[in-house]
């Protein structure tokens, strides 16, 4: 009798496996990515590989007075699927949807409190081109569609 219970719990927990690793994917989590708070932005990147987490991205900006200016941009996604955040002397909200099956992301609708001009204008025209994301509940990058360059954002 003790052998059935020990080879029957056995193929339990061979069968209950996939499962467990299956809800350890952050990747994959819209919840825990997207609705985790304000993510501020860390740089724009160039020259990315998509596949291989950024290896040999070129940072936009380097002087520290640009990053002081970007490093305050923000986004929070609503679980609504409502978008806001800040820019330079401004905000604006929008719409977003994502997919985890592909990892592909949409902002639209996009609406600024300010006229757009210089890096508040740069930051809300790659927010409309992002088809894309990579991330976890620590961080997140947002590409276009070819996927050679990024917004990168933290918590």
């Amino acid at each position: 009798m003790k052998q059935k219970i020990k080879k029957y719990g056995a193929c339990l927990l061979l069968l209950a496996l996939p499962f467990l690793f299956a809800g350890c994917n952050q990747e994959d989590d819209i919840n825990e990515i997207f609705v985790s708070g304000e993510w501020l932005l860390v740089n724009y990147y160039t020259g990315i590989d998509w596949n291989n987490y950024n290896a040999n991205a070129q940072p936009a900006y380097t002087k520290p007075e640009d990053l002081k200016v970007i490093n305050k941009f923000s986004i929070t996604f609503g679980e609504d699927g409502s978008v806001q955040g800040s820019i330079e002397n401004g905000t604006y909200t929008g719409k977003w949807q994502a997919n985890p099956k592909d990892r592909s992301i949409a902002i639209t609708r996009i609406e600024c409190s300010v006229a757009l001009s210089g890096k508040n204008k740069e930051f809300i025209d790659k927010l409309k081109k992002v088809q894309f994301y990579q991330g976890d509940n620590i961080m997140l990058r947002l590409a276009p569609n070819e996927r050679t360059t990024c917004m990168q954002f933290r918590h």
